[in-house]
């Protein structure tokens, strides 16, 4: 009597691991990819003064993030060394599907050599505009992702996306 219940006991110990063995293993999402169009408007007091078009191709996941950078290293005279300081566009993005369309986190970082006159040995002043912004993107339909006013000018920035499925 002793061993048949010692031999239930154990056979009962081993269903759930057993159970655990058959069960299947959640299998990572599918990476699906996008055409990711971004379009940069900047204007002056209402009127656009430059517009630029930034295409990247990025997939979905939670492992998978895209980098775009467009701009120049500008150089900055030191007393006895010159540095360099990148100037002009980076957009970070990060996509997820989700049942209202295309989850998206960017993050982008906009520069430019200010304009004023830069006193002799000075270094010059780096305007920068930094945001992030978390939106929902309908496939094949633009999105505005934000609007940015640059506190040293009349200057507006708007980044806008444009997501193509399959590319």
């Amino acid at each position: 009597m002793k061993r048949l219940l010692f031999a239930v006991t154990l056979l009962l110990a081993a269903v759930p691991l057993l159970a655990q063995e058959s069960a299947p293993r959640p299998a990572n999402p599918p990476r699906h990819f996008y055409r990711l169009t971004y379009l940069l408007k900047e204007s002056d007091e209402g009127k656009v003064v430059n517009q630029r078009t930034f295409v990247l191709a990025s997939s979905t996941g939670d492992r998978y993030s895209s980098r775009m950078r467009a701009g120049s290293r500008f150089p900055v005279r030191d007393a006895d060394k010159t540095n360099y300081v990148d100037v002009g566009v980076n957009i970070d993005n990060r996509l997820e599907e989700v049942p209202e369309g295309l989850a998206m986190d960017v993050t982008a970082e906009i520069s430019s050599a200010g304009t004023e006159p830069v006193a002799s040995g000075g270094a010059p002043v780096i305007r920068q505009l930094r945001t992030n912004a978390e939106a929902v993107a309908t496939p094949n339909k633009p999105t505005m992702l934000f609007t940015i006013d640059d506190p040293a000018s009349h200057h507006r920035f708007e980044l806008e996306v444009t997501a193509t499925p399959g590319h």
